[in-house]
């Protein structure tokens, strides 16, 4: 698989990642990635109080990877993942849409820049809202596995923590934001 963020995302190696919202945040998009052992490897800031929802993906040294926009008025819940800090189609690297206006079970569609066909996504997201299990496809082949992590702090601070299996050669910057915009499309 190539990259879609970046090469400098991808490891030759299996890679879990702990995606954990942060409990005091205003935007309530603000997120923390941390490795295996407890090394922040990205953080996503939130801004609640823009004109369109709005994620940036950070590095660790907090500089700006991508950001996602909520579009306005779309029925599918539709974002757009652009490269930096800015909305700019020049710069679009994916977009994320519901495959459907009522869901009762997770199928969210990945399509790249190219794809003007909207009937066959790039990449699909399927899995079960409820549990917040879902895995990510590249047609036939699994990615990507999400599940929610449950402890009693986190039930109790609703505190949401995903454990994410990434599969080597996988763009981890790529799944992060996906697992992020997931999480936003299931708390509208």
């Amino acid at each position: 698989m190539a990259a879609i963020v970046g090469v400098e995302f991808c490891s030759p190696e299996p890679v879990e990642l702990t995606i954990s919202k942060k409990v005091m945040s205003l935007s309530g998009g603000s997120f923390e990635v941390t490795d295996g052992e407890g090394c922040v490897r990205f953080k996503m800031d939130g801004h609640a109080f823009s004109i369109r929802d709005k994620r940036v993906l950070l590095d660790v040294d907090c500089k700006p990877i991508v950001s996602a926009h909520k579009k306005i008025l779309s029925m599918h819940d539709k974002w757009i993942v652009c490269q930096g800090d800015s909305y700019n189609e020049e710069a679009q690297l994916f977009s994320v849409k519901k495959a459907s206006l009522i869901q009762l079970k997770t199928h969210l569609e990945v399509f790249l820049p190219g794809n003007c066909n909207e009937d066959c996504p790039d990449f699909v997201i399927k899995g079960n809202f409820f549990e917040r299990e879902a895995k990510i496809y590249s047609g036939d082949e699994v990615i990507a596995e999400i599940k929610r992590k449950f402890t009693v702090g986190n039930v109790l601070l609703d505190k949401h923590t995903f454990c994410t299996f990434i599969c080597p050669g996988v763009d981890q910057a790529f799944i992060v934001t996906l697992v992020v915009i997931m999480d936003a499309i299931h708390e509208d």
